[in-house]
């Protein structure tokens, strides 16, 4: 489109005319809200300097796996002014947002619905692919006991963050797929962006209701214009079966009490999805992703590379039908390989979401130049890690 500029946002002058865009789509926010939240940018796109689209983007880290944490700007609240929708506009904003984040993120995430849908086919067309499932999970409680469970709120959970963080990390400390957790995350996530978007009251549970806490479980109810009858889990962790099943029950007092079912959503390796079929949450089919792409590769697989000494002596290229990087180049390399794939599969293995061996075993990867022990090289170096995700992260 002659004419269209798409480059970053400036911050905070031209705040006003991106949210002109994006309040006209979603549910609106204000300039003086949005200041509250330094780590958003944006992609904006202009036709003879007049503001026609807008990427939001949070600037945020991310646990690809234990220890191993990233820099990434996930897209939110993505709109292009109706008068000049599918004319590639869109496109052209996530090309600028690769570029001028290049030496400030390894990628580019969003989190998606809708498999069949206009928007998330763009997001394929502009080089996402999905990196986690989520499936929903629904309960109408009935006739529930609780035992030595206490319910509070918002007050009551931030007060308990040391210890939160202790439960959690003794229930994920195996797991990638979140925001990184510390003292202060539950503070920051609970007053996040979307609390300011959407209107939510806290229910919160521990189990037991004193002591030293086994488990918790963080839940929220819409409420203003936004209302819906359900009881949202955001994030339930805890240190065994039986502990976690408490604080369910917990939550499940708060919706029967109010004719409401509980909800939530669970990834293929959750812990604790079964415990949950068995107290009869429903699974329907997934209906949520994580999906990302690598804007710097290299800088990627440095940062989420479990074991250099297994990759010292290799050069790394990979290659698909979309692009081809050198992602690794040992400081002893004396041979190159080339991992083949298609995009979807590689953005998988840079993020520790593919079993190497498995992968190159069924055909799905290839590798160019391949010596007999070079797969359990490569697993050594991006061994796959179970993600789960937790709709406290929701942006």
């Amino acid at each position: 489109m002659e004419n269209l500029v798409c480059r970053e946002m400036v911050w905070p002058d031209e705040i006003e005319q991106m949210l002109s865009i994006r309040n006209a789509i979603f549910p609106p926010i204000s300039a003086e809200d949005w200041l509250r939240y330094p780590t958003d940018t944006a992609a904006m796109a202009f036709l003879d300097g007049i503001p026609i689209g807008a990427i939001p983007l949070d600037q945020r880290r991310f646990q690809v796996a234990p220890g191993k944490i990233i820099d990434t700007a996930f897209e939110h609240a993505v709109g292009t002014r109706a008068d000049f929708r599918s004319r590639g506009v869109g496109g052209a904003m996530i090309e600028a947002a690769r570029e001028f984040l290049a030496d400030r993120a390894e990628a580019l995430m969003v989190y998606r619905g809708a498999e069949r849908s206009a928007g998330y086919r763009f997001y394929e067309r502009s080089g996402h692919y999905d990196l986690v499932y989520m499936r929903p999970m629904t309960w109408l409680p009935s006739g529930v006991e609780t035992g030595d469970v206490m319910i509070g709120g918002l007050d009551e959970c931030l007060a308990l963050q040391s210890e939160l963080l202790r439960v959690f990390d003794a229930a994920f400390g195996g797991y990638g797929g979140f925001r990184p957790r510390e003292v202060g995350y539950w503070e920051m996530a609970l007053n996040d962006m979307i609390f300011t978007v959407i209107a939510q009251d806290v229910i919160f549970a521990r189990y037991p209701a004193e002591g030293a806490l086994e488990a918790y479980c963080i839940a929220t109810v819409r409420t203003g214009q936004r209302a819906t009858e359900e009881v949202a889990i955001m994030e339930v962790a805890g240190t065994s079966d039986e502990a976690v099943r408490e604080v369910l029950l917990g939550i499940g007092t708060e919706g029967e009490k109010r004719g409401w079912p509980v909800t939530t959503i669970a990834c293929v390796d959750s812990p604790w999805r079964m415990l949950m079929q068995q107290m009869g949450f429903e699974e329907a089919l997934r209906a949520t992703m994580i999906m990302g792409q690598p804007i710097a590769p290299a800088r990627l697989f440095e940062k989420v590379c479990e074991d250099f000494d297994a990759v010292a002596d290799l050069k790394i290229d990979i290659w698909s039908p979309g692009y081809e990087h050198t992602i690794w180049e040992g400081e002893n390399a004396s041979r190159e390989i080339t991992i083949e794939g298609r995009q979807l599969l590689l953005n998988r293995m840079l993020m520790r979401r593919v079993d190497i061996p498995s992968a190159v075993a069924s055909d799905l990867i290839t590798i160019a130049g391949e010596k007999p022990d070079d797969r359990e090289r490569l697993a050594a170096a991006l061994p796959y890690v179970p993600w789960e995700y937790h709709r406290i992260d929701w942006t």
